[in-house]
């Protein structure tokens, strides 16, 4: 799977967002009549293409409403268009490297579709559904406690609190005067965390505890020595399946892909050459 986690890396952009976005849980589209924007030397231009080209916008222009731009990008297309005419009359299309820039465009587009029709058949609405049972099914996930934490820098500090816990004192008066920690005005006060939000260390030493007692011996992280109380536990409500469904559909879309590359990639006969190799010969062919 490390090969594979590699290459979900390395996917562009615009293959995860056309996956994610266009193709995660969206029935296939229906062929639609092309809808007419305008024309340039009688040829139409489309509102598809138009919708296809904010796709390449920055954030800051797509966050914007369409209209606020949508002229200008009919004017890019045109432009476009007049463009890729003028290179078809210069001969353009014959030369070498701009036939393997349409090769690598047509195999990535291929791609895309590919990934997007296989990953429709696999996140469906009974998948998504049935993983978030499986989410609400599993409270381990969700369960959260609240803790108080005394911070100190030196061990013997941490271990003398705790002799003074034992002989009665109270942990938030403890924590407002010793704890160097953020917290420690409030009484040492975490609130309510779950699983994932504190360093490991910290973590596993506090949901270890039982309701109501302090760490019998100092925790050490990479910020010093603690005396942990833990206040209260429970299990998180759970969000709806609507406020799930994104993040459900993300992660098996993720999943479904990474499968995908697999089984592509375990019929193939794949070589790859050393970077140092390749370098080497690039290296070669500039002298």
């Amino acid at each position: 799977m490390t090969r594979i986690s590699n290459t979900l890396r390395f996917l562009s952009r615009s293959l995860l967002a056309i996956i994610l976005a266009g193709f995660m849980v969206s029935a296939p589209a229906k062929a639609q009549e092309k809808i007419p924007v305008g024309t340039v030397n009688g040829e139409t231009i489309t509102l598809d293409e138009v919708m296809q080209l904010t796709e390449e916008l920055p954030d800051e222009y797509r966050r914007q409403p369409l209209e606020n731009y949508f002229p200008n990008l009919v004017s890019e297309i045109a432009n476009t268009k007049l463009a890729a005419k003028a290179a078809l009359d210069a001969g353009l299309d014959q030369d070498t490297l701009i036939l393997d820039a349409i090769r690598i465009a047509t195999e990535r587009i291929l791609a895309e579709a590919y990934f997007g029709t296989e990953i429709r058949k696999i996140v469906t609405e009974d998948e998504i559904a049935a993983a978030y049972d499986r989410f609400i099914a599993d409270s381990d996930s969700r369960e959260e406690i609240s803790a108080r934490h005394i911070l100190v820098e030196e061990e013997q500090a941490a271990l003398d609190l705790i002799e003074k816990l034992k002989d009665g004192a109270d942990f938030a008066a403890l924590a407002q005067e010793f704890s160097t920690g953020p917290s420690g005005p409030k009484g040492g006060d975490l609130g309510y965390f779950g699983r994932g939000q504190m360093v490991p260390d910290f973590e596993t030493a506090a949901f270890d505890l039982e309701i109501g007692t302090f760490s019998a011996a100092p925790v050490q992280t990479q910020f010093g020595w603690h005396v942990i109380k833990l206040e209260d536990k429970r299990i998180a409500p759970a969000p709806s399946l609507d406020e799930m469904r994104q993040q459900i559909g993300s992660s098996l879309t993720q999943q479904a892909l990474a499968r995908l590359i697999e089984e592509l990639r375990q019929d193939a006969t794949i070589t790859e050459r050393s970077f140092e190799d390749v370098r080497a010969d690039a290296e070669a062919a500039r002298q």
